[in-house]
């Protein structure tokens, strides 16, 4: 598509996967850990479940900081406080390694996690600002890929580093990433008509700028689809484990099977944001949960006693659905709102998931027992949210606000 006489050109690839790979950290150190908690629980002779307070307090942080953080990148301006959680993680990962007592560690981690909290919000807020309306699919499409690849590798990558080496290496990761993702980011331009908005003023690119309610319904209808699919998102990756852990699966068989989810989003991200930046939002958001709806659907025909080979298959539907729908679901809840706010946009829109998946595990511990009884209740209800988020995305846009002059408003 050509760029308009005077618009900002859209970031390179290389440019977005580097930024990108400062959020795909935040799945990357969430997963990661899990494996090494038995290794960790016997270096500092406690039990696994007191070790757990490693994964606990940096998913807390996750849920309370990242509106906060995003309110913070929002005064501070997005590419600042990208270079700051990239030094923060650099030195609380380096502190991790470094501790030699499990309270310390527990500081370090939290630490470690509110640098992270302000890495998703000011890296969506960035990469906003610096790609043109029509590119944002594209761009937010790479940036899902990329999360999506740090949750899938975090156990794989947790596994090997903490078995060839020891736990401390899921702490010295961080670091080569976290350095390379800084030195893009601090090369990084801000275009003064797309600037962070620090000085309280909203510098629009385009005729987005209007009425509250109008932004305000399409950003509540962005976080609630993503908080209803996420809810059957979880629902597969949870049940999925009790329904073959209860046929006798090896756990190594049961995560390839997982995996055909992760690939499916990985694989649909950039394809699905590319025809939302061409089509409209509405589109391929509509299509991707449609599809993703009768996946889980089948499931729920299927129930415990599901077909393994119908169970992959829906997993890899279902994510390919997903995958189309969410850049997509991002570009139009960030596009709702002013610039000088997408920060704490992105940061409340990141809550969607976990409310969405704490209110999956919630039911799943609650009716599903140990050999996959109640599992239909926990697919019914998932296909009730699916339903739900297809007819919520009646109010995302369906076309794509194209570049005009620059214009001065006034933030409120």
């Amino acid at each position: 598509m050509a760029r308009p006489p005077g618009a900002a050109p859209a970031p390179s690839v290389a440019t977005v996967l580097g930024i990108a790979a400062a959020a795909g950290l935040v799945p990357l150190n969430s997963t990661m850990i899990a494996v090494a908690l038995p290794t960790i629980a016997e270096q500092f002779d406690i039990s696994t479940g007191t070790a757990s307070i490693l994964i606990t307090v940096y998913l807390f942080a996750m849920l309370i900081g990242q509106p906060i953080a995003g309110r913070i990148s929002d005064s501070l301006g997005n590419r600042r406080t990208v270079a700051f959680a990239l030094v923060g993680l650099i030195a609380t990962s380096l502190a991790g390694a470094l501790v030699p007592t499990f309270a310390l560690l527990v500081v370090a981690r939290t630490l470690q996690a509110c640098c992270a909290a302000a890495l998703g919000p000011s890296v969506q807020a960035l990469l906003r600002a610096i790609t043109p309306p029509d590119e944002q699919g594209r761009t937010f499409g790479l940036m899902g890929s990329v999360l999506g690849t740090g949750a899938a590798l975090g156990p794989v990558i947790g596994g090997v580093l903490t078995q060839a080496i020891g736990w401390e290496a899921i702490f010295y990761v961080n670091i080569p990433i976290a350095a390379g993702a800084l030195a893009i980011a601090v090369r990084i331009r801000v275009p003064d008509a797309r600037d962070d908005g620090a000085d309280g003023r909203v510098r629009s690119t385009d005729t987005r700028v209007v009425d509250g309610r109008i932004l305000n319904r399409v950003f509540v209808a962005c976080f609630s689809v993503q908080a209803l699919s996420t809810v059957a998102q979880y629902a597969l990756l949870l049940l999925t484990p009790i329904i073959l852990d209860a046929r006798g699966w090896p756990s190594g068989s049961i995560g390839l099977c997982l995996s055909a989810l992760t690939i499916g989003m990985i694989v649909m991200g950039p394809p699905g944001g590319r025809a939302g930046d061409t089509h409209g939002r509405r589109l391929p958001t509509l299509i991707g949960l449609t599809v993703g709806s009768l996946a889980v659907g089948a499931l729920f025909v299927g129930g415990p006693s599901v077909a393994a080979a119908l169970l992959v298959v829906a997993l890899a539907v279902f994510g390919l659905g997903l995958g189309a729908a969410t850049p997509n679901l991002m570009s139009s809840a960030l596009e709702s709102v002013p610039m000088s706010r997408t920060g704490g946009a992105a940061g409340v829109l990141s809550m969607s998931r976990y409310v969405g998946s704490i209110t999956t595990s919630l039911t799943i511990s609650a009716v599903v027992t140990a050999d996959a009884g109640g599992t239909r209740i926990v697919l019914a209800m998932s296909c009730l949210a699916m339903v739900a988020a297809v007819l919520v995305t009646s109010q995302l846009p369906s076309v794509i606000a194209r570049p005009r002059r620059v214009v001065e408003v006034a933030a409120d």
